[in-house]
């Protein structure tokens, strides 16, 4: 177990993968934590209507897709709806995404020549916003610098990772038959009580595509 968590703590604290974020520089975590509060402290979590502005590289097959966009987050309810343009402020989608269901309100002609990109956007959004979420049922396990939460998904388990300055969430890793992915999470920032990571990377190792995600503004919209 200590030889897997000084593993972890090596590919989450060098940024590998050549992720444009900086490292998470290493800290302890403290001895008192508990599955809820490391939960509760994923921005996420919180109650409330949010409003994101994005930029995005979205790698698929073999095509590469930069676009900016504006995320509508219900996280009370579940939901989230993206709209994204190109550089040029062309509209390439309008997708509406909830824990278990999508909606393609819009699709580009030029990406529905990409085979299954709307439903990976879909996915992309439901993993990194939406579900899985850790909830404080979870199993803990810790190292001086690392601290797991571990709970059953599918066929296999879903494993949140915390670490670096105040304990926050860096990695979700999903493994299972049908499914094997993560996301990391990078340059934490606080702003108007919001503490959000700026960088997220997510990875389907499966499904072959890799999301570059720049969180350049949350704000709340629900007060």
């Amino acid at each position: 177990m200590r030889k897997i968590a000084v593993f972890l703590l090596i590919l989450l604290l060098t940024g590998c993968g050549g992720v444009p974020f900086a490292v998470t520089e290493p800290a302890p975590v403290p001895a008192e934590v508990t599955p809820e509060q490391l939960a509760a402290s994923v921005w996420t979590q919180q109650s409330g209507i949010f409003l994101v502005r994005q930029t995005v590289l979205f790698e698929f097959r073999g095509a590469r897709v930069p676009m900016s966009g504006m995320l509508r987050l219900d996280a009370s309810r579940g939901r989230a709806r993206l709209v994204a343009m190109n550089d040029l402020g062309v509209k390439l989608f309008d997708l509406e995404v909830s824990e278990t269901t999508q909606q393609q309100h819009y699709l580009l002609s030029d990406l529905s020549r990409i085979p299954h990109f709307a439903e990976a956007v879909a996915t992309s959004v439901r993993r990194v916003f939406l579900a899985p979420r850790p909830d404080g049922s979870e199993r803990l396990t810790r190292s001086p610098r690392l601290a797991e939460l571990r709970r059953p998904f599918g066929s296999g388990d879903v494993c949140f990772t915390f670490g670096g300055g105040d304990t926050r969430l860096l990695m979700t890793v999903v493994a299972d038959g049908e499914e094997s992915w993560r996301i990391r999470y990078f340059e934490y920032q606080k702003k108007s009580a919001i503490d959000y990571p700026r960088g997220v990377v997510l990875e389907d190792r499966m499904a072959g595509y890799r999301l570059t995600l720049w969180q350049e503004e949350v704000k709340r919209i629900d007060e």
